[in-house]
């Protein structure tokens, strides 16, 4: 009997993402300095601050006071204030990215607002470098879309997380229009669905899907 299409699309899929580099087209604008400033500047632009919604979001995720927290793929730490404020003073906020150049962005936020709680950790595309067995959540926002190494990436996290540990993946709808009115079928790869099954099959169980603004969703994930 045949698989139905799209179980084999997504075995095949998932078969070869630990080979290829699955993100190539979102992750284009990474790979000089000059495009990680052009991406930096929009990071920290005052539109994406009143798209995000993030006093909106942070409810969505479910932190409790004390938590530890690893914004992935932090980028130049836009959400850190939010983060910090939902964690409080007894928590810890891991600020994980894997270009070093952003990471130095959000270094200088983290001393500007004299956060002790916060550090920042370089990751690279296959590994995050969190500490295992140490997160409440692990919270992925507008950077899910760029794993290269999925599987990969989402095998470390697990270890990163504590046996009631969560991840939140918060990322485009593939099939509506982005910001600036941007076709996102050439930048997102998966759709909100297709995201599900390939965290699935990774070892989560979906727990809470939310959306969120309104080109975005908010999903929330438990290790099986």
């Amino acid at each position: 009997m045949l698989k139905p299409a799209w179980k084999f699309s997504l075995a095949l899929w998932l078969s070869l993402a630990g080979l290829a580099q699955v993100a190539n087209e979102a992750n284009k604008e990474y790979r000089n300095k000059e495009g990680r400033e052009r991406v930096a500047q929009s990071l920290d632009s005052g539109a994406r601050l009143e798209r995000l919604r993030p006093a909106d979001m942070i409810p969505l995720l479910g932190i409790k006071p004390g938590a530890v927290v690893a914004d992935i793929g932090a980028g130049t730490g836009m959400m850190l204030p939010f983060l910090v404020e939902a964690v409080g003073p007894s928590g810890r906020v891991l600020a994980e990215d894997i270009q070093q150049d952003f990471l130095n962005k959000a270094e200088a936020r983290i001393k500007t607002n004299n956060w002790s709680n916060v550090t920042t950790i370089l990751g690279t595309d296959r590994n995050p470098n969190l500490p295992e067995a140490q997160l409440d959540l692990a919270f992925i926002l507008d950077a899910y879309h760029h794993f290269d190494y999925p599987a990969e990436m989402l095998a470390h996290i697990a270890r990163s997380l504590k046996p009631d540990g969560r991840i939140a993946v918060a990322d485009f709808y593939r099939t509506r229009r982005g910001p600036q009115d941007k076709d996102m079928r050439s930048h997102v790869r998966a759709d909100r669905d297709e995201v599900i099954r390939e965290i699935e099959a990774n070892g989560f169980q979906l727990e809470a899907k939310h959306d969120h603004a309104s080109n975005q969703y908010v999903l929330l994930f438990r290790k099986k």
